[in-house]
């Protein structure tokens, strides 16, 4: 349901919300693994801003999941805040501006267990359904967090100073000095409120169980054709697109080319590559309608 037509069922008592982000089809919120960490740090420094606990996420690259607990008027504080840093990532990196709205967003009432179960385990397949990994492997959700008996080994870098803060994850905000961090990452295990999920939910079998059942289904589903299928992940279409405009059109990129060129882009990525028109979209910037006459 979008943001401005929810009805708040916990009427300001603390609720559990799955936010999620229109599913871009021109653009992309994250291109490569810088932006994922920053969408990944974003979250982190959120709870320290808003009395909110992230209990599961997922950032894909043309849309995010944040399942919040907190007061809904704190919840969507909390996403709109995330949403505007990120936007003004966009802008700063790209020139990208007006993809990322608000309102545009949707936002759900988690109202009990078995739902809670559900959509977590939806959060973390999200990378299996666009089949760009495993939930077990897929680097931009907290897998790794849940039902985690190793999880306390799971150990980064201590943060630096203040000054080595700002640079690094561009904050001023003070910081946990418990919190810990890979490569600029900060880890999923400091701010990802695992142990509330593993307490509503009860038990690792229940929960690896439904995992592994939403797998089994998606898969069926894929097998007799009901979902949408991408012969190649965003990623990997993007790499062709570089291949196929330095080896074919000799250009370094295709925003290099003219409308002509751009169209017969299009139709090569459907043909050779079987892309569909969605994902041509979203990784060219073309607007559907031409597609539709196009191919």
């Amino acid at each position: 349901m979008r943001i401005s037509e929810f009805k708040d069922p916990f009427t300001g008592r603390k609720g559990i919300y799955l936010f999620t982000t229109d599913h871009l089809e021109r653009s992309l919120l994250f291109r490569d693994e810088a932006d994922f960490v920053q969408g990944s740090n974003t979250i982190a420094l959120a709870t320290l801003k808003y009395p909110v606990k992230v209990l599961c996420y997922a950032l894909m690259d043309n849309h995010i999941h944040l399942l919040l607990l907190g007061r809904y008027t704190d919840c969507l504080a909390f996403f709109a805040w995330v949403l505007h840093r990120i936007a003004r990532m966009l802008e700063l990196k790209y020139g990208v501006s007006g993809i990322l709205k608000l309102q545009a967003s949707d936002v759900q009432a988690v109202v009990d267990r078995n739902m809670l179960l559900n959509e977590v385990c939806y959060l973390l397949r999200n990378s299996y359904k666009a089949r760009i990994g495993s939930p077990y492997s897929y680097p931009w959700s907290p897998f790794e967090c849940y039902f985690n008996p190793y999880l306390p080994l799971l150990h980064g870098s201590p943060l630096p100073g203040s000054k080595a803060v700002k640079r690094l994850f561009g904050t001023h905000v003070k910081m946990p000095a418990e919190w810990e961090h890979v490569d600029g990452r900060i880890l999923n295990k400091c701010f990802v409120d695992y142990r509330t999920v593993e307490l509503k939910i009860g038990s690792s079998l229940v929960f690896f169980d439904r995992l592994r059942r939403f797998d089994l289904e998606s898969a069926v589903e894929q097998a007799h054709g009901i979902e949408e299928q991408l012969t190649f992940t965003d990623a990997e279409m993007q790499e062709k697109i570089k291949a196929v405009c330095a080896n074919e059109l000799h250009v370094e990129s295709y925003h290099q080319l003219d409308r002509k060129n751009m169209l017969w882009l299009a139709r090569t990525l459907a043909r050779r590559f079987a892309s569909p028109k969605k994902q041509i979209a979203r990784l060219l910037g073309i607007d559907p309608s031409v597609l539709d006459q196009l191919l």
